[in-house]
């Protein structure tokens, strides 16, 4: 179940994809998958089509993250786009996905011919419409659902040293329990420049610093862009 193979065929229309997948020995099936015209429309869509299975569909499990996940895909740009070796930058946000919540996973290029997809593919099928490039979101206390940023769970892992396989799961229980906080002796020039300043909650115990901007975007969510570590000694923290 922690295995997800993948492998993706055009259609007649450059916007239409079949993305076969299976899991296990014999869970396996299709889904017809439509994106948006772009020069490289088989990487976005054995994306978008991976993201569905794993956050919607759930075919690897519920609730499941990077830990002992692995994906063997048919398109070397998807690993491209992780090791940041691909100029196809375009693609960026549809790899989003696997940067956050499946931040950990082990990802593999698999070749052709995938013997494995075949008539039994056809058991269960699914159609989906992608207009853009999904999200990952987490719940901030006293904010709601915001989307969590790929610089965001970097700086988390870097400036509080924690693996990939661990980040999202401990950024989800920290941002529930974080409280509105406020930087004592911030320079007002500084808010000046931005029309919405960024908000600021703090896990006190953990001494976990979250920065939420506004929407980069009309009809967006609020975003997680960075996670600090409080500067305590200079007391520029106090909660609200």
């Amino acid at each position: 179940m922690n295995e997800l193979y993948l492998a993706t065929n055009p259609t007649e229309d450059p916007c239409v994809f079949d993305t076969y997948w299976k899991t296990g020995l014999i869970t396996k099936g299709r889904v017809r998958i439509t994106v948006p015209y772009l020069h490289d429309g088989k990487t976005a869509a054995e994306l978008s089509a991976a993201k569905y299975l794993l956050e919607t569909k759930c075919v690897c499990g519920h609730n499941k993250a990077g830990s002992g996940l692995i994906l063997f895909v048919s398109c070397r740009t998807i690993q491209d786009l992780l090791l940041a070796e691909s100029d196809k930058t375009y693609l960026a946000p549809y790899a989003n996905f696997l940067r956050t919540r499946f931040l950990g996973a082990e990802i593999s290029v698999a070749e052709a011919p995938y013997e494995w997809a075949d008539e039994r593919c056809e058991t269960q099928v699914d159609f989906v419409e992608i207009t853009s490039p999904g999200v990952t979101t987490i719940e901030v206390a006293g904010i709601g659902q915001v989307e969590l940023t790929v610089h965001a769970i970097d700086r988390y892992m870097e400036r509080f040293e924690r693996p990939a396989e661990k980040a999202w799961r401990e950024l989800i229980r920290l941002a529930k329990e974080a409280k509105p906080a406020v930087l004592v002796g911030r320079n007002v020039l500084n808010d000046i420049k931005h029309r919405r300043p960024a908000q600021h909650l703090l896990h006190e115990k953990r001494g976990v610093l979250f920065v939420v901007a506004a929407p980069d975007r009309f009809g967006g969510l609020p975003r997680l862009v960075s996670v600090q570590i409080p500067m305590r000694n200079a007391k520029l923290l106090e909660t609200a």
